[in-house]
């Protein structure tokens, strides 16, 4: 991690993650992404996700709206069915077995893994999934996709479904930050089925 505090009069600080699905873009998959999130005051205020293999450039600023590629996006208020999708990372907090919450979003929907905790809250903005559950993200790979997915009606907490943000980044040494990011209708019902 590197980290080098603001140099202007305005303590903004810019929180990148060059290449967010380092392992697809080793191996040749193109599903990655530019991560670059800017935060002010212990919050995000600017936030971009960058596909360049998919052309797609997600967006938002605070209090405006959540957009891709220049069109205005939104996260929607599906539930969960048997058609819908929620994206999961591939790192639990134990490798010696599947945490049972895993199963019980296995058997309400559909779950995705891109590879990318970028690309899935993009998507989750987008509408296209109905939530990302990330267990061990770090403050960059959530600082762009927490605006994005807010400023697009999604809502974005930790596992017990409380707020992530404001966190410090001169304090930050690189823990890890489990997250939602879900539509208004599916949060509640995955932070009830994590901690059940």
């Amino acid at each position: 991690m590197f980290k080098q505090p603001p140099r202007g009069p305005e303590p903004v600080w810019w929180i990148i993650d060059p290449i967010d699905g380092t392992n697809n873009f080793a191996n040749g998959v193109p599903l990655f992404a530019v991560s670059i999130g800017a935060i002010y005051a212990g919050s995000p205020i600017v936030g971009v996700i960058f596909a360049p293999a998919l052309d797609a450039m997600f967006t938002a600023v605070r209090d405006g709206e959540a957009q891709l590629n220049g069109r205005r996006i939104a996260a929607g208020a599906r539930d969960m069915d048997q058609f819908s999708s929620i994206s999961l990372d591939s790192h639990f907090p134990t490798y010696n077995s599947i945490p049972p919450w895993v199963c019980r979003i296995m058997e309400r929907t559909r779950y995705r893994n891109l590879g990318s905790t970028a690309l899935h809250m993009a998507y989750v903005a987008k509408g296209s999934f109905l939530a990302n559950i990330a267990s061990t993200p770090k403050l960059w790979d959530l600082a762009a996709g927490a605006l994005i997915g807010q400023s697009a009606g999604a809502v974005m907490t930790d596992w017990r479904g409380k707020e992530i943000f404001p966190i410090d980044p001169a304090a930050y040494q690189g823990a890890e930050l489990p997250a939602i990011l879900a539509n208004k209708k599916v949060h509640p019902q995955i932070v009830t089925l994590i901690n059940a």
